[in-house]
């Protein structure tokens, strides 16, 4: 797994712009780029490398791009390209269609078809202190089970990152991209990402064109262990959550869900467990919720019993809650991770 992050801090203001299309007019997929603000053009560009594919988080003030027909004759990748706005307001046009949409928004584009976008902050001001952000997922187009025809009906026609298998790709994407490291390193744990990226991609493509019959079973499988793990994440206060309820959840037999978490060497229990014992310690760890009892939080984390809260939590980190409560009380730790508020 490779990680890389790219900054035109050092880069004197005036000369940003130009680096910068420098290193678009390099890439893989070459553009020519445009801006308003080629007097101080700051880019912040954080890359992973799964391998066969890449995920890259770009922070720009707003600009243009724009890939010609000269430019994929020179050398095309025949990459399938996967934008997540973050920030900002966008503006594609691809295959005769011109859209335009915000953040919260996927897009799909190809490298094999002349492009053009762009972005501009939300009052259009295009101030260069409140930069564009956006994710780009890069994906061979070869590995997904759709012909090249088929999928380009889907260029350039935003799709909802908050809903179905765009709020679990976009989820992923941010995931990847704020700390890979949780994933762990080397090939193997590359390789489970980029697989899990063009599952979640496959199946996106495959909910918008009425086809999720036509993708492999091994594909099916691995994202529905997605979909069940977010439904976990979103039902963890409920002390009701368990294996018989998230299969109904599911339409599926609680012995093919054990089945799937079998296959990824977790069981359902602990891994629930798991995820509340976290809320816990971020809770635990808050400044903001010192004046909470630790009752009250295990409790609103779905542990009902504060002696099983108890020896689990130490079992897990060696710690009793109160340790962990009196050590960020007297270090003055904050854990900044929104969802420990909440």
């Amino acid at each position: 797994m490779m990680r890389a992050s790219l900054s035109s801090e050092a880069v004197p203001p005036a000369e940003r712009f130009d680096w910068w299309y420098g290193k678009k007019s390099a890439s893989p997929i070459s553009t020519t780029l445009h801006s308003d603000f080629t007097d101080d053009f700051p880019v912040r560009v954080d890359h992973v490398d799964l391998g066969a594919t890449t995920l890259t988080t770009m922070a720009y003030p707003a600009a243009e791009v724009r890939r010609t027909a000269q430019h994929i004759r020179r050398g095309d990748p025949d990459s399938l390209q996967v934008s997540l706005t973050l920030q900002g307001h966008s503006g594609f046009e691809q295959c005769g269609r011109n859209v335009r949409f915000g953040a919260g928004n996927l897009l799909l584009y190809d490298s094999s078809s002349p492009f053009a976008g762009w972005m501009r902050r939300l009052d259009g001001s295009g101030a260069p202190n409140a930069p564009t952000r956006s994710i780009v997922a890069t994906l061979p187009r070869h590995l997904l089970p759709f012909p090249a025809e088929r999928l380009a009906t889907l260029l350039a026609r935003p799709m909802s990152a908050e809903e179905g298998f765009g709020a679990l790709l976009s989820h992923f994407m941010r995931q990847v991209t704020d700390d890979v490291g949780q994933f762990g390193d080397g090939d193997g744990a590359s390789a489970r990402l980029s697989h899990t990226l063009v599952d979640l991609v496959g199946h996106l493509a495959a909910q918008h064109l009425d086809r999720e019959r036509e993708l492999p079973p091994e594909s099916r499988r691995r994202t529905l262990l997605l979909r069940v793990q977010s439904h976990i994440r979103r039902h963890l206060r409920d002390p009701a959550l368990n294996p018989e309820s998230i299969a109904a959840a599911h339409h599926i037999s609680t012995r093919y869900l054990h089945r799937l978490f079998q296959e990824q060497g977790l069981t359902v229990s602990s891994w629930i467990r798991q995820l509340r014992l976290e809320r816990c310690r971020r809770a635990l760890a808050h400044p903001a919720l010192a004046s909470v009892p630790v009752g009250a939080i295990a409790a609103r984390w779905g542990f009902t019993r504060p002696a099983v809260f108890t020896r689990a939590f130490r079992a897990a980190y060696g710690v009793t809650p109160s340790d962990v409560r009196a050590h960020a009380l007297a270090t003055g730790y904050a854990w900044s991770h929104p969802t420990a508020v909440r």
